[in-house]
């Protein structure tokens, strides 16, 4: 378990926590006393590698032929998933299941995971089906935790943040994007329910079951930074997204009937099931605010 600590503006602690040796997971990161990670998602994570702070990479949910040449029973999440009826027994790609190197400060934390890194002594590019490199950087500012995440591999590939966001009560995502969204791998027009302000305007009530892709949309074509905002009953959260790095980033909302939680999740792709690029790169900065700052 690895702690970056910082102090807000409003003198209020700052702090995020990595498990680098269990997939980098962020598992929790708190401003004060607010957790923002829903900690109720800590069996998905002690179960599967999911829940609290996953990631994504180098693959976007599950591979259309996963590869399964090597012993599955190495790893015991597998049971688990193949008992739900998953094909891939490592979705989202290996980078959440994974052990990390890693060398960290006070307030920062740099990681890397190569395809010749092995996981229960199998070499992580047989697992992947493909060679690949991936670096990851947070640094907790007082402003935020910024974090910088790259991918460059054999094949198209892509690598995202799949948070789960402690949803508690209600809610609502803001943000403009194109007059489009994605449900799977298929482009539909922007529901008039969905916008209010105008036709790029997503006002995304929550709760509400939700497994939908948007792409950013900028005020501006010299802009390079979007922002999304995420208000909930109790905080409210800024992400801020660093286009100028990558012009194939998109957003993925997930969240399940009846769910705690809402998953935000920026993507190093456009269309995630169906990545471009070999080499691409995702800047964020996660900023909370207080709902009643004192």
């Amino acid at each position: 378990m690895e702690k970056l600590k910082n102090i807000a503006p409003d003198g209020e602690p700052l702090e995020a926590i990595y498990l680098p040796e269990k997939g980098m997971n962020l598992i929790s990161y708190r401003k004060g006393e607010t957790e923002i990670i829903d900690q109720e998602t800590l069996p998905l994570f002690k179960e599967r590698f999911a829940g609290l702070g996953a990631l994504i990479g180098p693959h976007f949910h599950e591979q259309p032929s996963p590869l399964a040449d090597f012993d599955l029973s190495l790893f015991p999440h597998a049971k688990t998933m193949i008992a739900e009826g998953r094909k891939d027994c490592f979705s989202h790609g290996i980078g959440r299941y994974a052990s990390w190197k890693f060398v960290k400060s006070d307030t920062q934390i740099q990681a890397e995971l190569k395809g010749s890194d092995t996981f229960h002594g199998i070499p992580l590019k047989q697992i992947e089906g493909q060679d690949f490199h991936m670096k990851y950087q947070a640094r907790l500012l007082s402003d935020g935790l910024f974090i910088s995440y790259f991918i460059e591999s054999e094949r198209p590939s892509v690598v995202g943040l799949h948070t789960y966001y402690a949803l508690k009560g209600k809610g609502v995502l803001v943000g403009e994007v194109e007059e489009k969204f994605r449900f799977q791998k298929t482009w539909k027009p922007l529901p008039k329910e969905w916008t209010h302000v105008r036709p790029t305007s997503l006002d995304f009530f929550l709760p509400q079951t939700a497994d939908f892709g948007f792409v950013p949309k900028l005020k501006h074509e010299t802009d390079h930074a979007y922002q999304m905002l995420l208000k909930t009953d109790a905080y409210e959260l800024h992400i801020e997204l660093n286009t100028a790095s990558n012009e194939e980033i998109s957003f993925q909302v997930f969240s399940p009937e009846n769910a705690s939680y809402v998953c935000l999740e920026p993507l190093s792709a456009r269309c995630p099931p169906k990545p471009r690029l070999t080499r691409s790169h995702l800047e964020t900065k996660l900023q909370v605010f207080d709902i009643n700052p004192s």
